[in-house]
């Protein structure tokens, strides 16, 4: 556990200058505020006042940003003179009291409630993306790097040298990195990641997303985590591998087979969140997407694995890990309290019937606060009823 303290002696010996007060909007795209190093402190005592269009609300007045101060890291891709740090943020009132659109907190409050109940959940995550060219002008592309397929090495694969690079930052920003390869889409790659506590995994991710594109930049390349950036190819999963313990040993594969159905049970309702934008259901409706509401069998979006783990394969790279993991881990204490998937059921076609899924589902109402499902699912369908395509690079995906 770190201290404010410990964290103001870094900056020092350091000359860092600038920390960047990272923080996610409702969508659980990264935004920040570079602070001055030297009013660090201040921050961490009485927070950073944020307008709250910053997180997506047309309405509301102002947040405050409150360092996580675990959470910092340095940013390895800048400069080492004049450094720059980064911290995620929880967000709250004026008053200090919590925002309930701090998807942070909640998962830190979803684990806990886990926890009560004698289980815990060791969460392993693999994110895939691509990489595409820049033009001669220096604007991103959709255009593959390279046409290599899975699991292909060099010289085919044109990311190997870039991956090393991303994976070295990663381990010096005191992440956990546990291997990478090529992916089956042209420029398409993957990280897995060693298994973490449901926040720390969470945290990781977003950091690991922006650090992925500030390297791809820096070496004059894309990097894209839409769920389906190229036509006809492969899309973009995040994987989630969750391994129970009971009381302290390793859970029993009847206990991982109710997590399981538990997740199953509701991987309709909250569609919305772990396929959240509309070229999300392009990704679904490819050959190999694992998308079927079933535990284990062909194209499964859950099935066991080695160890009795219990891996879900529906979420895509736009969603907000921070909600997506609350929401598995609600589903699966579920479970494990007797919830089970309906005979024939299936994921949303379209946002928009994602969108009308979660609104009727009384899960979705007791899992998330209130205010932050109702400013998600305006902000959702009016996405949802846009009848121009999605523009992936101007949307940030």
């Amino acid at each position: 556990m770190k201290t404010v303290d410990d964290i103001i002696e870094y900056i020092e010996d350091n000359d860092v200058k600038f920390v960047k007060m990272s923080f996610c909007d409702i969508y659980g795209r990264l935004k920040n505020v570079s602070l001055n190093a030297s009013h660090f402190a201040e921050a961490c005592a009485g927070g950073l006042t944020v307008d709250s269009s910053a997180i997506g609300l047309e309405e509301g007045g102002d947040l405050l940003l409150v360092p996580d101060i675990d959470t910092v890291t340095m940013m390895p891709w800048r400069p080492s003179t004049g450094a720059v740090i980064c911290v995620m943020c929880h967000i709250k009132q004026p008053d200090g009291t919590p925002s309930a659109f701090d998807g942070m907190k909640l998962l830190k409050i979803t684990e806990a409630e886990f926890e009560k109940s004698g289980y815990t959940a060791s969460i392993m995550t693999e994110s895939e993306f691509y990489i595409t060219k820049l033009s001669d002008s220096g604007d991103p592309t959709l255009t593959p790097v390279d046409s290599a397929g899975y699991l292909d090495a060099a010289p085919l694969d044109a990311c190997e040298n870039l991956r090393r690079d991303i994976v070295l930052t990663l381990e010096s920003m005191n992440m956990m990195p546990l291997s990478s390869h090529h992916e089956s889409g042209r420029g398409q790659n993957a990280v897995i990641f060693q298994a973490n506590t449901a926040y720390k995994s969470a945290v990781n991710t977003i950091q690991f997303r922006n650090a992925v594109r500030n390297i791809a930049r820096t070496s004059g390349r894309y990097a894209t985590f839409a769920p389906s950036p190229i036509a006809d190819s492969a899309g973009s999963n995040f994987r989630i591998v969750v391994e129970l313990r009971k009381n302290g040993s390793k859970a029993s594969k009847e206990d991982a087979v109710k997590f399981a159905n538990g997740v199953l049970a509701y991987l309709p309702e909250i569609a919305v969140f772990t396929n959240p934008v509309r070229n999300s259901y392009l990704r679904l409706i490819y050959k190999t997407t694992p998308c079927r509401v079933k535990l284990g069998g062909e194209k499964a979006a859950v099935r066991l694995i080695e160890g009795d783990k219990i891996e879900i394969r529906s979420a895509d790279t736009a969603c907000n890990p921070f909600v997506v993991l609350t929401l598995i881990l609600k589903a699966g204490l579920a479970g494990l309290g007797g919830a089970k998937p309906q005979s024939g059921a299936t994921l949303p076609p379209s946002l928009s019937e994602a969108v009308e899924a979660a609104h009727k589902s009384e899960f979705v109402k007791d899992a998330l606060p209130s205010e932050f499902v109702g400013n998600y699912l305006d902000k959702k369908i009016k996405q949802a009823n846009n009848s121009s395509p999605d523009d992936i690079i101007a949307l940030g995906l």
